[in-house]
């Protein structure tokens, strides 16, 4: 059965979890802070089958009630073999197939993918014994690994278009600028209508839905994100770390920017997206389960240390460049004798 890397991650990920169901929860430079407030006691997937961890043994009860055991030494086995096969794969894209994890696939999945549905954020569910608490939780995760390519955050779309008025020019500009297909057009049509006077200011998001989504994290979050957006290009600069020194002029300003990003990049990593009208609530209440290159998994924890999450995403996300040509970035255009072009907005993992 053939997955992308970032499924046979997944895979991974819940295969080692159930061999170390002890989260080791970690800061945003991945020093570990402890191992003791989290234990996975079984997983939940989206066919409402469970998987109880049971000492030596994984206890497999399927929908239907049917009970299956499995020796940890089996699972084990199979999360450092594809743990071998994934660092061996070289390329990032397309799916591909790994004969040695089909029987597994077959028996302790019964052939499905780990997840049930791309649109859903979280891509383990949990019951989890907190030691803070003393409690069982139902805990949902997403997974951000490195043995694949860096996953989307926020996806490129319509909804995510912010409209910009251009000042100081003609169609004499607009014409020239227009005709700029340069390798790096965006950077270029930039810097050419900045060099023949040329003023920005931000309008509006084209979708009132995505408008809405960042007026219900923060009032400004349009203005703020709009400022970013341009300056990315201004700049020649994608990285949102490097993107907010720029605009950071004391320790009262570092704090209000900050703080606006890391509420974004927390509501879409965990719950908002552009398109749909969105709540306020996160789908995902768990926080990152973190594979590294190594194959480590690491919890970067929502429940107790949001503020480690959010400076880790703001430390670990950039802009992302998409079709300029679908979105007509840069593309200028007149209304009622005034001048405008538009940006997209899509955020990945570094």
């Amino acid at each position: 059965m053939g997955f992308n890397k970032g499924e046979w991650s997944e895979l991974y990920t819940f295969l080692y979890l159930i061999d170390n169901p002890n989260l080791v929860v970690v800061n945003e430079n991945l020093q570990s802070k402890n191992s003791t407030t989290f234990k996975i006691l079984e997983f939940l997937l989206a066919n409402k089958t469970k998987y109880i961890l049971d000492k030596n043994k994984v206890i497999k009860l399927s929908s239907d009630n049917l009970t299956k055991e499995y020796d940890m030494g089996y699972i084990e086995k199979h999360h450092k073999i594809l743990l071998q096969k994934i660092m061996a794969h070289k390329s990032a894209k397309g799916t591909f197939d790994i004969d040695d994890m089909q029987s597994l696939i077959d028996d302790l999945l019964d052939g499905d993918k780990l997840k049930g549905s791309s649109k859903v954020k979280g891509d383990l569910e949990a019951f989890v014994e907190d030691s803070i608490q003393n409690r069982s939780v139902h805990i949902s995760y997403n997974i951000k690994s490195n043995l694949g390519a860096s996953a989307t955050l926020l996806n490129a779309s319509s909804h995510t278009n912010f409209i910009y008025e251009i000042t100081n020019i003609d169609d004499e500009i607009m014409a020239k600028s227009n005709a700029i297909s340069t390798r790096t057009k965006l950077i270029d049509k930039c810097s050419f209508l900045q060099s023949n006077g040329a003023k920005f200011s931000f309008v509006k998001t084209q979708s009132m839905v995505f408008e809405n989504n960042l007026k219900l994290i923060d009032s400004s979050l349009d203005e703020i994100l709009s400022k970013v957006l341009i300056l990315s290009y201004e700049k020649n600069e994608k990285d949102i770390q490097k993107l907010l020194a720029l605009i950071i002029d004391d320790e009262v300003s570092e704090t209000y920017y900050k703080k606006k990003i890391g509420d974004f990049a927390n509501a879409v990593t965990f719950g908002m997206r552009a398109s749909e009208n969105w709540n306020g609530v996160n789908e995902v209440n768990g926080g990152i389960l973190l594979v590294t290159k190594k194959g480590e998994v690491f919890l970067l924890d929502l429940i107790y240390f949001k503020d480690i999450v959010d400076r880790y995403l703001i430390d670990n996300i950039k802009l992302d460049s998409p079709s300029s040509t679908r979105y007509k970035m840069f593309e200028v255009y007149k209304e009622d004798d005034r001048y405008f072009f538009k940006l997209n907005l899509q955020i990945r993992f570094k």
